[in-house]
């Protein structure tokens, strides 16, 4: 998890790098002002060098800088349900991991250097500092340091004529000064754009989200479409509101559980396989916390093995036994807060394992895991949310439900989703997928804000 000392809780997943293919152009819906843009899916693999285990990350292109497009900096991103921050490479850091990938240049966009309180540095004065210490279960930690700075980031939108609809935002950004190797190097993106509710962001100013819906007067929702692995199709993510024809059924939607603390979370009342119970939200509450970068159904540790075994799955893993692609099994159902039920088929938990079989799609959260404290030096101002009876609603659930983040009324809508058409207008084709070896990451952000040369660890 990605521990953010200038805020909260960020899941996310590194992965291999990616050549700058070229600008793709977003769908510019002018009648009801959305912004389609495509994402691609970069496969990774994770879990050591002989590991046969795929991970999916979700990138698009964004431009950075207020002039004209030819001179905008195009940078290929994680839009991340689970941060509040644009974090970005730069030509400021020459470590190994920030020279593998496409560097943002604030010299090259005239872009001040700020203070965590959004105010510009006094030229020639050392100015707030942010760290990102990376933390995991199976990876060594990792660590970026950065400065603070206030540009222009837009979506990579070209206008059309007629359109009014810039899809820009003028925010502050993290611009990396060094990282370690590990996990960093072996990223396929070159930065990440948090996309949480203001309370994971450092303040307004660094919440790409609110200042985008509010500059470009546009509806304060986001939506999140990912095609079924066997459909193919482009992945895409949709600002100002969402495409009523990437649904297959009705639109429901499901209060966000604590809003002023920032995740994208719900209240999970129950949890059964098939007619069987898990025990685990009785006595307890649940959560489930929507992550656009994991690949994988984050589920309690303490429940992992019930649930195994409920799915038919032992160690793991199951004989296929005439089930060669996975997609016989019992339903995973998650009863969200308003009776809404989450159904997951074995297609979603599960996937064809290298030595034959089937290989679930669940990843352990550890008892003693934390996601969104916030500390002022050394002192904890604001206590982490416990993830020991919390579920990661990951790929798995974005595959099966077309999901709307709404901002403004701080709720979640899903609908099962409509089968993959063909990519949007004005975009190009679909990029190859590189599998590379890599380790998996669940990333946390915390806050720590100290005055002079304040050290941000983000």
């Amino acid at each position: 998890m990605l521990r953010f000392f200038a805020n909260h809780c960020c899941f996310l997943v590194a992965a291999a790098i990616v050549a700058n293919k070229g600008f793709r152009i977003p769908k510019i819906d002018d009648d009801h002002g959305l912004v389609t843009l495509p994402l691609s899916r970069k496969l990774t693999k994770f879990g050591g060098a002989k590991s046969s285990v795929t991970k999916s990350s979700y990138v698009g292109t964004i431009r950075i800088g207020a002039a004209t497009q030819e001179e905008q900096q195009e940078m290929l991103v994680l839009f991340d349900t689970g941060s509040g921050q644009v974090i970005l490479d730069s030509t400021r850091c020459t470590a190994p991991a920030c020279l593998k990938h496409h560097q943002y240049s604030p010299e090259r966009s005239n872009a001040p250097l700020v203070n965590a309180d959004g105010q510009i540095a006094d030229p020639g004065a050392d100015s707030d500092k942010a760290v990102i210490a990376l933390d995991s279960n199976d990876a060594e930690p990792g660590r970026v340091h950065g400065i603070f700075v206030r540009d222009h980031v837009c979506l990579g939108i070209e206008r059309r004529k007629g359109s009014h609809m810039e899809g820009c935002a003028d925010v502050i950004l993290v611009a990396a000064t060094n990282m370690t190797n590990q996990p960093f190097l072996d990223m396929p993106f070159d930065g990440i754009v948090g996309l949480t509710l203001e309370g994971m962001s450092a303040g307004p100013d660094y919440n790409f989200l609110g200042r985008l819906t509010a500059q470009e007067r546009m509806k304060a929702q986001f939506a999140l479409f990912v095609p079924n692995h066997a459909e193919g199709g482009r992945a895409e993510i949709t600002f100002g509101g969402f495409r009523p024809e990437r649904f297959a059924g009705p639109l429901n939607w499901v209060p966000v559980a604590e809003p002023e603390v920032g995740f994208w979370q719900v209240v999970v009342k129950a949890v059964s396989v098939g007619d069987q119970e898990i025990d685990i939200c009785k006595d307890s509450v649940c959560r489930g916390f929507m992550d656009s970068s994991s690949s994988q159904l984050g589920v309690p540790q303490d429940a992992m093995a019930q649930l195994e075994v409920a799915m038919g799955f032992k160690d793991g893993a199951s004989p296929s036994q005439g089930n060669g692609d996975c997609l016989m099994g019992p339903d995973l159902h998650l009863v969200l807060e308003g009776g809404l039920t989450l159904t997951l088929t074995a297609q979603e938990y599960a996937e064809v394992a290298s030595i034959g079989g089937c290989r679930s799609l669940l990843h352990p959260l550890r008892n003693t895991e934390t996601a969104g404290s916030r500390h002022i030096g050394e002192k904890e101002t604001r206590k982490g949310t416990i993830l020991s009876q919390s579920f990661i609603l990951g790929e798995p659930v974005l595959r099966r439900y077309y999901t709307v983040f709404d901002w403004e009324f701080k709720r979640l809508g899903f609908g099962l989703a409509a089968a993959s058409t063909t990519a949007p207008p004005n975009s190009i084709t679909e990029e190859a997928e590189m599998p590379e070896h890599i380790e998996e990451f669940i990333l946390l952000q915390t806050q720590e804000q100290r005055k002079t040369i304040t050290k941000h660890e983000l």
